[in-house]
């Protein structure tokens, strides 16, 4: 990796941290559901394979290996995910009495 490929990589680490607080008031707010919010927790690894393997300028079918080892993953981590979340939102439920 060289200097040419840091910042471009640094930024879309920053926008993936950036946008998570944004999703999580839209989940609390009731404005995206469980599992949608579960995709897009997972959907992060997607994004940064994809992003990385463009950035440092991976070839068609290293890019696409990445890509599907990274949604192979985010298939098998999307349920587990999803099962936290409507675990958190029980216990908010639980907390504030809200049905």
């Amino acid at each position: 990796m060289t200097e040419s490929t840091t910042v471009p990589l640094v930024v879309l680490m920053v926008l993936l941290v950036v946008t998570r607080p944004l999703e999580e008031r839209w989940w609390k707010a009731g404005r995206i559901s469980d599992r949608t919010a579960s995709w897009l927790i997972v959907g992060r690894l997607i994004v940064l394979a994809m992003g990385f393997g463009l950035i440092v300028g991976l070839g068609l079918p290293e890019l696409i290996l990445l890509v599907v080892i990274a949604a192979a993953g985010a298939f098998i981590l999307e349920p587990i995910a999803e099962r936290r979340i409507v675990l958190i939102r029980a216990r908010e439920r639980d907390r504030t009495g809200r049905s």
